[in-house]
């Protein structure tokens, strides 16, 4: 090719490439004149707090104090058993006469989320109102055709309105126009069903199987936490908070597809109707099961994985208690930690005086969140916290994290007692509790999604019955020791402390190495190596 042809080229391609750049910034720019991200400002949180002004204020003082949605005095029930979380649930749905308002990050295609969504349709047959949301990276079922057609129901039923957030299509372009990648991630990990204004359900747990399964008896069953509110300051409050995400610029009506493949009616109809049978401990009338076999739906043998469910709601309701609530609720965001429950939290860690009990998933610190605990640990507070190890965890990249901090978090923490999950049952609740009087429980993950990302919603109780309740839930696990549970420990000298290698990292003395095998946590040991490697990168351990 002669030197004048390639210049040709080469002057073409770089036209092209000057063309198709302007195309960018010019869609940038247009873009940008009509930006529809709806993520809130500082300002518009409610994260302004009332003033202190004693400087040691009491633990009761900062629980005044926090920058909740609401205060109201409610009746809190703890359902830390999955199969009595289900049947409560269903109790609700089944209980509500005018209104349901539903919110879950997750809502999966198995029995579970089918007859609730039948349920749903069963109530808006009665005349009840039904608002659905679900979020759109998290609610896999709007992604395929099956499911669409499912939620297609929810849209075309008198009575129901339902709305995605955020599906990935405004994701990727809110990336663009703001040019944050964590537009993607940016979600809403709110759970509730509340009934009728006054009945709400908040907490860990989403829609399917394994938030519902006896752990006796599926090895996938997840170890989770909710409470039920009961009253209509706290419902009012509850309403107020699922209204501020319907009603934002990033909520998106489900459109109804052009051609539905399947009747998805009957089938989320027959799905309520076995699960109704099943709770109440009736056996499956000869209609129900014929046309269940005859679609080739799945129900039936679903729930018969599920005996611990057969008859379950002629169970009574668990205890419940009176006290004071105070809800927090934290907006979708972008890498912002100004938000009400991480100030509240903070807050609230300097207000502890005897001690802090914490149950999360993930544990993924910032160097703040670090601090506050070593000014817990001075003041001679007592810290337990209990999370996942590799083989229970879902998330290997968080677990390669809390990994690569545990034993540092230890050395600077010296009242810290670390407790993991030793089975394969993952550990899923989010609870607190703080001096034995106050009580945290809600959605609120100890990582950046959580802390920076997501919407969360967390409850706070002032009463010693409910904190007690919360430290039985965590306690059971960590007393019944292993294989079951595990403590992590560093090597200490004789003066308690931290014992350091050639490279300046805390010796470990037992942690994931001595009690797992390396077949059981490949993906986090290859996920270690990108944290370290990020670790390299940035000098810092504690983001």
């Amino acid at each position: 090719m002669s030197s004048k042809r390639k210049g040709r080229k080469t002057r073409r391609f770089g036209r092209f490439v000057l063309v198709a750049l302007a195309a960018v910034i010019a869609s940038w720019l247009v873009g940008r004149l009509f930006l529809d991200v709806q993520f809130p400002d500082s300002v518009a949180t409610s994260a302004d707090v009332e003033p202190l002004h004693n400087r040691e204020p009491s633990l009761r003082a900062v629980f005044e104090s926090l920058p909740a949605e609401g205060t109201a005095p409610a009746q809190v029930t703890l359902l830390d058993d999955n199969t009595m979380a289900w049947v409560e649930r269903w109790r609700l749905l089944a209980g509500a006469r005018k209104r349901l308002d539903i919110c879950y990050f997750i809502l999966k295609q198995d029995v579970f989320g089918i007859a609730f969504l039948g349920h749903l349709v069963h109530k808006a047959g009665q005349g009840v109102r039904v608002r659905v949301m679900l979020d759109a990276i998290g609610t896999k079922m709007s992604r395929s055709v099956q499911g669409n057609d499912y939620l297609d129901t929810l849209v075309q039923t008198p009575n129901v309105t339902a709305k995605l957030y955020r599906p990935l299509r405004y994701r990727f372009q809110d990336a663009f126009l703001t040019l944050n990648p964590a537009a993607i991630f940016a979600s809403d990990h709110d759970k509730i069903l509340l009934a009728d204004g006054s009945h709400g359900l908040i907490g860990g747990r989403n829609i399917a199987a394994e938030y519902f399964a006896d752990q006796a008896v599926d090895p996938k069953a997840f170890r989770d936490a909710d409470a039920v509110l009961t009253g209509r300051e706290a419902g009012a409050v509850l309403e107020a908070v699922f209204d501020s995400q319907y009603n934002g610029g990033e909520v998106h009506p489900i459109t109804k597809e052009t051609l539905d493949i399947l009747d998805p009616n009957a089938d989320l109809l027959l799905a309520y109707q076995a699960m109704d049978h099943w709770l109440r401990g009736e056996p499956f009338p000869e209609a129900l099961s014929d046309r269940i076999r005859d679609r080739r739906l799945s129900w039936i043998d679903e729930l018969q994985a599920h005996p611990t469910l057969q008859g379950a709601l002629a169970r009574p309701a668990p205890e419940s208690v009176q006290a004071p609530v105070r809800l927090l609720d934290s907006r979708t965001r972008l890498i912002r930690t100004d938000d009400p429950i991480t100030s509240s939290l903070a807050r609230l860690v300097r207000g502890a005086k005897k001690s802090i009990f914490v149950v999360s998933p993930y544990l993924v610190l910032p160097e703040q969140a670090v601090q506050a605990l070593e000014d817990a640990a001075r003041r001679g507070v007592k810290i337990t916290i209990l999370t996942n190890s590799p083989v229970s965890s879902d998330n290997p990249l968080s677990q390669a994290f809390f990994l690569e901090q545990w034993p540092e978090l230890m050395a600077r923490v010296p009242t810290l007692r670390l407790f993991v999950a030793g089975d394969r049952h993952n550990l899923h609740g989010k609870f607190a509790v703080i001096d034995d009087q106050l009580g945290l429980l809600g959605t609120y993950n100890l990582d950046p999604l959580s802390m920076a990302l997501n919407s969360e919603l967390v409850v706070a109780v002032w009463s010693a019955r409910f904190a007690e309740q919360l430290l039985k839930t965590g306690r059971q696990l960590i007393t019944a020791g292993p294989p079951t549970a595990y403590e992590y420990h560093i090597a200490r000298n004789n003066a308690g402390r931290p014992l350091r290698d050639f490279d300046g990292r805390p010796i470990i003395a037992f942690g994931p190495n001595d009690h797992l095998k390396p077949d059981e946590w490949t993906a986090v040991r290859h996920y270690r190596w990108l944290v370290r490697g990020l670790k390299a990168v940035s000098g810092r351990l504690f983001f």
